[in-house]
């Protein structure tokens, strides 16, 4: 029998390259809760889109929902998450869209 080596899938070298790029560029400025809720969405994050409650990523996190509303917004005026449905009651969870650097980093590069 021949085993044949595969090489990794494109979409996983894609999430490496994302969470380096984090790394790198971003992890210094941001506070460890701020770094938590990011690792969490960026976790949950199929097709693009992260879709998780906020109460879940405090769960996760070990912080209050209140919290996780804070660095939320925090991690959007910074440019690391796109908020991209607003959940509810009625609606579902949330949606985001992790990013792992701000524009504005991105064009200092």
């Amino acid at each position: 029998m021949t085993r044949t080596t595969t090489k990794p899938k494109r979409k996983t070298a894609d999430r490496f390259a994302v969470l380096n790029a984090f790394v790198d560029f971003t992890l210094r400025g941001l506070t460890r809760p701020d770094v938590a809720v990011w690792l969490v969405l960026y976790r949950d994050t199929r097709d693009g889109i992260a879709k998780t409650s906020q109460a879940d990523i405090g769960k996760r996190c070990g912080m209050s929902d209140r919290n996780v509303r804070r660095i939320i917004k925090r991690l959007e005026s910074l440019g690391l998450l796109i908020v991209v449905q607003v959940g509810g009651i009625q609606k579902g969870p949330s949606s985001y869209r992790v990013l792992p650097m701000s524009k504005q980093q991105f064009d200092k590069l």
